[in-house]
């Protein structure tokens, strides 16, 4: 395991005590750290993977909204006059499309699993991005896992948006005729749309919260959804007001134009994302939180795992040495064994060399303990001999 990861909780509980107080100069070294994530190759092209799932899932999240909200006798006009005022009017006509072929029934069971399958793609594809930022770039893929975790997750974003479009269409109904309270009646009226925004936060929140496999505290990822929020709301406004004045992109893409334009509305928004999940490592480290540390990471996976937490975290977490413990080899890499000729053998030499480098290494680090033993005794000595004189 490299000395990244052996950081003490002694240490941590020292930096716990010194939290800071937010002023410019800690925000623009949080804002620097945050660019300074981006050097990592592995940020650069996520924002177009989660944007790819987001035209990936849109069609079949929409098809199951549609048929949740159907049971209530709930319209979707609402929505294509928010599309109206907030995008072109092709973008609008095109989203709407899908709306009125979403809306027919879905005929078998099976056809519900495969939408839910698909739609939980930007699930799956977030699950990813949270793991790697929490683990500091340092976690072992899992596709099935990972894939059959979004699901439930997929589920419950559905499940909640449509519960939020039901408050947001009927709430003054009920309010009026169950409820018979005009207070709540006028309340309900005035905070629908602030209703809609915290809708979005909570979807946030829970993405960073649920999908890791690593379980951190919720106020952990509490700022980095804040910003996320605030983030889609802006990015939003500002891409509505650039597509109600571009009058040539059309030109550019022609039939096209309208999924690009849609691509590129969800790309800004997977930046966002992208941001609010690094931003949660930037303010935990500059405003010294002390909760998203390599070695609370771990602290966390134990606590998650119980006493299956060792393994868990072997299996996790990428090591220096990964690669004697031959129980952690892929399925690819035990196929190749078997099947690729001369690959287990090339294979054995690339272990037998790491065993040297690893005895090399502990070797060193005991005679410098013993260095470090003998130095501290004989200081001691002299120090209780100059006393005694």
């Amino acid at each position: 395991m490299s000395d990244f990861w052996r950081n003490t909780v002694a240490e941590e509980d020292k930096n716990r005590e010194k939290k800071l107080p937010l002023t410019w100069e800690r925000l623009l070294k949080i804002g620097f750290h945050l660019w300074r994530q981006f050097d990592d190759p592995y940020y650069a092209g996520f924002a177009a993977q989660i944007a790819y799932f987001f035209l990936m899932s849109v069609v079949p999240m929409l098809i199951v909204l549609t048929q949740v909200l159907g049971i209530f006798d709930v319209s979707m006009d609402f929505i294509k006059d928010w599309l109206d005022a907030h995008l072109s009017t092709e973008m609008g006509s095109f989203l709407e499309s899908i709306f009125s072929a979403s809306s027919t029934a879905i005929p078998n069971f099976f056809m519900i699993l495969l939408a839910l399958w698909a739609s939980s793609s930007l699930a799956f594809s977030l699950s990813r991005l949270t793991t790697y930022t929490l683990s500091y770039g340092k976690y072992r893929y899992n596709f099935f896992t990972e894939r059959l975790k979004a699901i439930p997750m997929a589920v419950l974003i559905i499940l909640v948006v449509a519960i939020a479009l039901i408050v947001y269409v009927y709430g003054e109904i009920i309010a009026k005729r169950v409820l018979r309270n005009m207070f709540v009646y006028d309340l309900i009226s005035q905070i629908r749309t602030p209703l809609l925004l915290l809708v979005v936060f909570l979807m946030i929140l829970a993405s960073y919260y649920i999908l890791p496999r690593i379980r951190v505290p919720m106020r952990a990822v509490l700022p980095g959804s804040i910003v996320a929020t605030a983030g889609i709301m802006m990015v939003t406004w500002f891409y509505s007001q650039y597509i109600s004045r571009a009058t040539n992109y059309n030109l550019l893409y022609g039939a096209f134009s309208n999924i690009v334009a849609m691509m590129l509305w969800f790309y800004l928004i997977s930046w966002v994302l992208c941001i609010g999940m690094m931003f949660n490592k930037s303010w935990d480290i500059h405003m010294r939180r002390g909760r998203l540390t390599p070695a609370k990471i771990k602290e966390y996976l134990l606590r998650q795992y119980g006493e299956h937490g060792e393994e868990m975290w072997n299996k996790l977490i990428i090591g220096e040495y990964d690669m004697v413990d031959r129980s952690l080899d892929s399925l690819a890499v035990r196929a190749s064994r078997k099947f690729d000729p001369g690959y287990n053998e090339k294979r054995e030499r690339e272990i037998a060399e790491l065993v040297e480098k690893r005895v090399v290494t502990e070797r060193i680090e005991k005679e410098l303990e013993a260095e470090y033993f003998r130095d501290s005794t004989e200081s001691k000595e002299t120090i209780d001999n100059s006393s005694e004189d």
